[in-house]
């Protein structure tokens, strides 16, 4: 077992290496675009970044996961990492749109690393202090959606590739704290040690297992309702503000801003003690209803200045609903699937990440430009609704 004070030196890096990976994404966000446009006016082919990479993400998290469970966290996580840094590298050098295209499924397939890092947390983490432990995702993805897009743009004055090679370089720095700082947070006697089949390789087998167990399908099918909500809001908000009010760069990059401190806030001085006091359950059904109604406000509001507390108060509520339920799916499961189970998760939000923004662009175009708001508000409640009726959670099991 490891002692308290390592622990806390191995939440430490985790978390700082989760936000060593946040960067490096964030860091391409300005600069893709720009970058594509290179070789296709399409903007097809600009979203097709984003397809690729949750595609080979799906396809990969749950074979990520099952490994961390049969052979450790450690392992699994300097592989993912080192990929991503491989493929930021094969992104920096370019020159064509199919390289481009190669450099993100081979990041989205070795991107395992917030799934493997995130049941590395559940590993060292009691049941309790699980759903404030998993804030600390949610925590860096604030910081470095905060920060990363503007340094970004800060190193795009250098060169266009610039961003990825900086990405590239934030990628090895991880690869060497993790190798030195980050220790084996599964022990041997812990681990899985049933035989791997072909089919655990595939993804599908692997969610829909999860998905007929009768404790874990019901908060994963809410999950899946966040997710796909999530992105579906996220994937056509910055053409509904440039529509509606006209909106420049600059309005959005400061709305990224809020956001990213709304969230950090929610998970450094909120998600524990609302957890202590309400349990996860109840959290994650109130901030579901809550970020609905953010959806629906948001559309509502007749002047640009009234987005920003709006959005404040929607992220704020959309960052308690991530830890909450990943503690609530965590645990349903025993120790030595925690990684199978993360990985599960994690393809599960690649999934909806291409079925979201999709959905979104499709009712945006045929129905009107506040659909992506009210349809994912219809989602979100009926997800809220489905984890209402669901039974208490049961004992962490062993």
């Amino acid at each position: 077992m490891i002692a308290e004070p390592a622990k806390k030196r191995a939440l430490a890096t985790i978390f700082f290496i989760l936000l060593l990976d946040v960067l490096g994404f964030a860091f391409l966000l300005p600069v893709s675009p720009f970058i594509v446009r290179q070789y296709s006016d399409q903007a097809l082919m600009v979203t097709m970044m984003t397809v690729i990479y949750s595609a080979g993400q799906f396809f990969a998290a749950p074979a990520m996961g099952r490994l961390g469970d049969r052979f450790g966290r450690r392992p699994v996580l300097l592989i993912s990492i080192f990929g991503q840094a491989a493929g930021y590298v094969i992104f920096a050098i370019g020159g064509s749109l199919s390289v481009l295209f190669l450099s993100r499924l081979f990041a989205g397939i070795t991107a395992g690393n917030q799934s493997v890092a995130a049941a590395a947390i559940v590993d060292i983490s009691k049941p309790e202090e699980r759903a404030k432990n998993l804030g600390l995702v949610g925590t860096a993805w604030g910081i470095g959606l905060m920060v990363g897009p503007a340094l970004g743009a800060l190193f795009a004055q250098i060169s266009l590739g610039a961003p990825a090679w900086a990405a590239a370089v934030l990628g090895f720095v991880a690869v060497v704290l993790t190798y030195f700082l980050i220790p084996e947070t599964l022990p041997k006697e812990m681990r899985s040690e049933t035989e791997f089949h072909i089919n655990e390789f595939n993804p599908f087998a692997s969610v829909f297992s999860m998905l007929r167990r009768p404790a874990l399908g019901g908060v994963m099918f809410v999950l899946c309702m966040f997710y796909f909500a999530f992105a579906a809001i996220n994937g056509t908000e910055s053409l509904y503000l440039i529509d509606k009010f006209n909106a420049q760069p600059f309005h959005i990059g400061i709305l990224l801003v809020v956001a990213g401190i709304a969230v950090v806030c929610v998970n450094l001085f909120l998600i524990n003690p609302l957890v202590k006091r309400f349990g996860e359950k109840k959290v994650a059904e109130v901030s579901l209803v809550g970020m609905a109604g953010g959806a629906i406000a948001t559309y509502l509001i007749p002047v640009f200045w009234q987005v920003y507390p709006m959005l404040t108060l929607r992220n704020a509520t959309t960052a308690l609903v991530f830890p909450a339920l990943t503690a609530l799916v965590s645990n349903r499961v025993s120790v030595r699937e925690q990684g199978t189970l993360m990985g599960v998760n994690t393809g599960l939000q690649s999934l909806m990440t291409i079925f979201g923004p999709l959905w979104a662009g499709f009712v945006y175009d045929s129905i009107s430009m506040t659909s992506p708001y009210w349809t994912s508000a219809i989602v979100l409640v009926i997800g809220a609704a489905v984890l209402v009726r669901l039974k208490a959670i049961p004992a962490d099991l062993s």
